[in-house]
C-alpha cells in the first residue's frame, strides 16, 4: 500500500470515529457562571433556646412533669407501705391469703411502671409538636432574612471555624422570632389517665 493511500485510510478512520462519538450539548461544554456567594450563619440550637416561645414551652412541661413526678412517688411510697404492711403479717396469714396479697401488690407495681412510661411519652410528644411549631417559625424568619440580604448561602454555625463580622444573623432571627410566634399551644396530657389530654396550654 502506498503512502498515499495509508494516509487518505487514517484520516478516514478518524472521520468515523468523530462521526460515531456521541455529540455533546453545548451547555455540557460550559462550566456553569455561578453567582458571588452571600453568605449567612445561623444558630438553629441557640434560635430554639433562646426564643420566647421555646423557653415557655419548656417551662409548662417542666411544671406539668414535676407535678407528675409527685403524684407517682405518693403512689409509689403508697406502694412499699402496702408491701412493708403485708411483710409484717406474713407470720400471721395463711400462705394462699399471703400469695394473693402478694401478687396483688405486684401487679399495681406493674400497671404503675407502664403509666409512668405512658405519661412520659405523652409528654415527649407534647413537647416534640409544640417545639415544630417553634423550628416552623424559626425557619420562616431565617428565609425572610436571606430573602431580604439575596443570600444564596445559609450555613449552621457549629460548622463554621472562622466568620467575619455580621454574617451571623441568629440575634436577629431570635428577635423576630418573639414578634412573629411569642406564643405556641401546648397540648398537655392528663395526669389522671394515660391517653387522653388536657386542654392546650398556651406560653404568655
Amino acid at each position: 500500500m502506498s503512502p498515499f493511500v495509508r494516509r487518505r485510510t487514517v484520516g478516514a478512520l478518524l472521520l468515523l470515529a468523530a462521526a460515531l462519538a456521541p455529540a455533546m450539548p453545548l451547555h455540557a461544554q460550559q462550566a456553569p457562571v455561578l453567582p458571588p456567594p452571600v453568605i449567612l450563619i445561623v444558630d438553629m440550637a441557640e434560635i430554639l433556646q433562646q426564643a420566647k416561645a421555646a423557653q415557655e414551652v419548656h417551662a409548662i412541661l417542666n411544671k406539668q412533669y414535676t407535678a407528675y413526678s409527685k403524684e407517682v412517688a405518693e403512689q409509689e411510697d403508697e406502694l412499699q407501705k402496702g408491701g412493708t404492711e403485708l411483710e409484717r403479717q406474713r407470720t400471721v396469714m395463711a400462705p394462699d391469703a399471703y400469695n394473693t396479697r402478694a401478687r396483688e401488690l405486684q401487679q399495681r407495681y406493674d400497671e404503675l411502671g407502664k403509666s409512668v412510661q405512658a405519661k412520659r411519652a405523652a409528654l415527649q410528644q407534647s413537647l416534640n409538636e409544640a417545639m415544630d411549631k417553634v423550628k416552623n417559625a424559626a425557619l420562616e424568619v431565617v428565609a425572610d432574612i436571606v430573602k431580604e440580604r439575596r443570600a444564596n448561602l445559609v450555613l449552621e454555625k457549629q460548622a463554621v471555624v472562622y466568620e467575619p463580622e455580621g454574617m451571623d444573623v441568629t440575634a436577629d432571627a431570635i428577635k423576630r422570632l418573639d414578634q412573629k410566634l411569642p406564643s405556641v399551644a401546648v397540648n398537655l396530657p392528663k395526669l389522671d389517665d394515660g391517653g387522653a389530654t388536657a386542654p392546650p396550654a398556651k406560653s404568655k
